[in-house]
């Protein structure tokens, strides 16, 4: 568990965490199932637009907040067109040397460009904390020739970047598993665990992509939704995967001092955290940024939370619920409010077992 350090660091903290998504990298040659990201629409940071974000991290720093990771996509960091200029441009390292951390992700099913891209990180960014994410499809679990190579080329990329410590999670793609020819499995976490967790360190991130989808449904989203929700509080959990899924379900305290925001074509969005964060750009996630200041986004994170708790009670259970300020720090509610709902989006037995410690599922817990 220490190898985790964000639980193992969120728990003795006495400043706020920051997690930004930067969505800057173009091009990308595969078509991998619950995949909505717009592969060429990101444009490049402008020098205006790097001043600002200079700006708004030097006066994060001098308010109690600590850059940990800036996340880097949206697309596999190995196929994208741009990761060279990217990554070697000066604005860019200086910008990422804010962060604890770097994070990339990969489908390892290309590594044609793994020698250049490991040269420049290590010769600009040695000095930072790097984490690999693993974008597995799950409809392919059972495919042994599939898994193999994914563990192959990452050997071979980890060899190529001589680096010590490299973090390593893996991320699934929430859509539709009853149309895989494994829908039975799929619903059942633990086992999905077992045939892929010898490829990275922790439990599955389940990546809501389809936040990006701007025709997105409200039944649609509320489909996928429940999907996860019920995988989670029908499946068997052992102990020690629990204390991994206590920090993205949500343990009770890290919601309160990380903030995670998205950043794309010189906007600022809010992030809420369902399981995951949740990425869309839709124009009511835009956190308003006019002097690039922490203030003005601790603004717009009260505006969100006093709004959530002000429609508690419209919701089918919210209002009594134990894990109502969980729920608001996370911005469940504001999703809730987003796609048109009252029903609960949280698996609360799960999260009830991980925050308790013990293995799910819990029957008794309503």
């Amino acid at each position: 568990m220490d190898a985790y350090l964000a639980s193992r660091e969120l728990a003795e903290a006495s400043h706020f965490y920051l997690n930004i998504n930067f969505e800057i990298l173009n091009g990308c040659k595969f078509k991998c199932r619950g995949c909505h990201v717009e592969k060429n629409a990101q444009q490049p940071i402008s020098t205006d637009e790097f001043n600002g974000l200079s700006k708004l991290l030097q006066n994060f720093e001098q308010s109690l907040y600590r850059p940990f990771i800036a996340f880097v996509g949206p697309t596999d960091f190995l196929s994208a067109d741009n990761f060279v200029s990217t990554f070697e441009s000066p604005e860019i390292i200086k910008l990422f040397h804010h962060f604890k951390r770097v994070s990339l992700q990969t489908t390892y099913l290309d590594i044609s460009k793994a020698e250049l891209a490991a040269k420049i990180l290590k010769e600009h960014y040695s000095e930072i904390e790097l984490e690999i994410n693993i974008v597995v499809d799950p409809a392919r679990i059972m495919d042994a020739s599939y898994l193999s190579i994914l563990e192959k080329n990452k050997m071979k990329f980890m060899e190529l970047l001589e680096r010590d410590e490299v973090r390593t999670f893996g991320i699934m793609n929430v859509y539709n598993y009853d149309q895989t020819k494994i829908p039975d499995l799929l619903r059942d976490y633990d086992f999905m665990h077992q045939r892929v967790e010898h490829l990275f360190e922790t439990t599955i991130d389940y990546n809501f992509s389809m936040g990006r989808n701007k025709d997105l449904s409200n039944e649609e989203f509320l489909d996928l939704t429940f999907r996860i929700r019920d995988l989670f509080n029908s499946s068997i959990v052992s102990d020690d995967k629990a204390e991994y899924l206590r920090f993205s379900f949500g343990k009770l305290t890290d919601s309160l001092i990380e903030r995670q925001y998205n950043y794309r074509n010189g906007k600022l969005y809010y992030s809420p955290l369902l399981y995951e964060r949740f990425v869309t750009f839709k124009d009511e996630f835009e956190v308003p940024v006019t002097q690039h200041t922490a203030r003005e986004i601790e603004e717009y994170e009260m505006k969100v939370q006093l709004e959530q708790y002000e429609v508690a009670s419209s919701m089918d259970e919210c209002e009594s619920c134990t894990f109502l300020g969980s729920c608001v720090d996370r911005g469940i509610l504001f999703l809730m409010n987003t796609y048109k709902t009252k029903k609960c989006l949280v698996a609360k037995k799960a999260l009830f077992a991980v925050n308790s410690m013990g293995a799910l599922p819990i029957n008794n817990h309503e």
